[in-house]
């Protein structure tokens, strides 16, 4: 099973091409470039890893090989980018296709990283406005169990959150100063949190020899909340 896997959701973003035999990596750069330099990441990371040459190294992947992408939670933009790039090469290819958490993907990081395997996990992400977007994963014999995420203010979540707990995500980044605060906190080191493409290949390829795959026509990237724009429409017959 070969797998292109596709994180645009924050920061730098990724790429990457995972066979049986190894593992091709490239970041994307800032959110703001993905749209325009995706494609020549994703033909590059799949070349490296003898697909073949040139744009051929996409149009190679078949039914028994898999796109992988973060769905969200992340940015508007760099989730539409994602997201959409890796359903067109679902149907062009034929591969199937699998959405992946950034929750699930940061927990298998931490585990990987940090050596957090037996402790649950709380990730979070900066929604802006002074609140965070966070869910906790709990650990089983198969992965991760993911609680339903919730959108909290900052101050409230920080509060909430019991001393040793594990904790990680792009929030932490974004926040430095509030979470300096709670030196009580079991906090990840910078390289966990963020998602990686790597990451998600992984839990793509257990779910796609699960049968558990996407289907292209419903995928929806997972944002964090309404644009600004959205909160501010009016309802209808108001």
């Amino acid at each position: 099973m070969r797998i292109l896997a596709i994180d645009t959701s924050f920061g730098a973003g990724s790429v990457a091409a995972v066979d049986a035999d190894g593992v091709a990596e490239r970041p994307l750069g800032p959110v703001g470039s993905h749209a325009r330099v995706l494609t020549a990441a994703l033909v590059e990371v799949a070349a490296e890893r003898g697909w073949g040459e040139g744009p051929r190294s996409l149009g190679d992947l078949g039914q028994g090989d898999v796109i992988a992408v973060v769905r969200g939670p992340g940015s508007f933009t760099g989730l539409r980018v994602g997201v959409a790039a890796a359903k067109a090469l679902a149907w062009t290819t034929a591969a199937r296709l699998v959405g992946v958490s950034g929750f699930d993907a940061l927990a298998r990081r931490a585990a990987r990283l940090a050596g957090w395997h037996d402790d649950p996990i709380t990730i979070a992400y900066d929604a802006g406005r002074g609140d965070v977007f966070t869910a906790i994963a709990t650990p089983t014999t198969s992965g991760w169990t993911i609680a339903p995420p919730a959108l909290v203010p900052l101050d409230a979540w920080l509060d909430s959150l019991p001393a040793g707990s594990c904790v990680t995500g792009p929030a932490i980044d974004a926040l430095a100063e509030r979470f300096a605060t709670r030196t009580d906190l079991a906090v990840a080191p910078p390289e966990v949190w963020q998602p990686l493409a790597a990451d998600a290949a992984a839990i793509a390829r257990a779910r796609a020899e699960a049968g558990d795959t996407d289907d292209p026509h419903t995928l929806l990237p997972d944002y964090m909340r309404p644009s600004y724009a959205e909160e501010r429409k009016p309802l209808p017959g108001g």
